[in-house]
């Protein structure tokens, strides 16, 4: 008895569950529209109580009641993608790093990459435990960090749309943070460390060479 929120763009999908306050009689899948849910989310920042979420008999509709408000939604027709099939179930390589650390590298690298498509590579070295975090712009410069980390596997270097990772980072309050990779045009997944109900999976930037 879970409740499973799924979005996705074409560079990136976030997945994330949590225990519902009460059972519900049948499973339900619905399309809730983006607008809908940030709204939702602005209006229930301080809300303590638990939220009833009702679909209409018709399923046009969701009503999300809270202690003095209701939202009404209508939901979007359709079926959603299959996002499970997104998720790789493997790994070549796994990176634990401080969730602030990485945050405040890519914060810095994203000054470097505007010019460059925001492409970050992420640099990452087993061998020395170390992640190396890089962007390049002809008028500012080169720019590197390097991270202490956790690594089991290969080394890799990967690069993503530094905007993309600094969105995930923003919202993960666990003080470390996971990376697996496969290789550099294989999307990367994202998780807080030791926990498995967010899941963030995001798109590689391929380079020209």
């Amino acid at each position: 008895d879970r409740l499973t929120l799924a979005a996705a763009d074409g560079y990136r999908l976030s997945v994330r569950s949590a225990p519902l306050a009460e059972p519900v009689s049948e499973p339900l899948s619905v399309i809730v529209p983006a607008r809908a849910m940030v709204e939702l989310a602005r209006i229930s920042a301080e809300e303590e109580n638990p939220i009833l979420a009702t679909v209409t008999p018709d399923q046009n509709r969701i009503l999300f009641q809270l202690t003095n408000v209701v939202l009404v939604s209508q939901l979007i027709p359709g079926n959603f993608p299959d996002y499970e099939q997104i998720i790789p179930r493997e790994r070549k390589t796994r990176t634990t790093v401080g969730t602030s650390d990485l945050l405040k590298a890519c914060r810095t690298a994203q000054i470097f990459a505007r010019e460059g498509a925001d492409i970050t590579q992420l640099h990452i070295h087993p061998e020395s435990s170390r992640l190396v975090v890089s962007a390049s712009s002809a008028e500012t410069g080169d720019d590197e960090t390097e991270l202490k980390a956790t690594i089991e596997g290969e080394p890799i270097d990967i690069a993503f749309n530094v905007r993309y990772l600094i969105d995930v980072l923003s919202v993960i309050d666990n003080p470390q943070v996971v990376l697996d990779t496969i290789s550099p045009s294989r999307p990367g997944v994202i998780r807080p460390a030791g926990e498995e109900d967010f899941t963030h999976v995001v798109m590689p930037m391929h380079l020209g060479q």
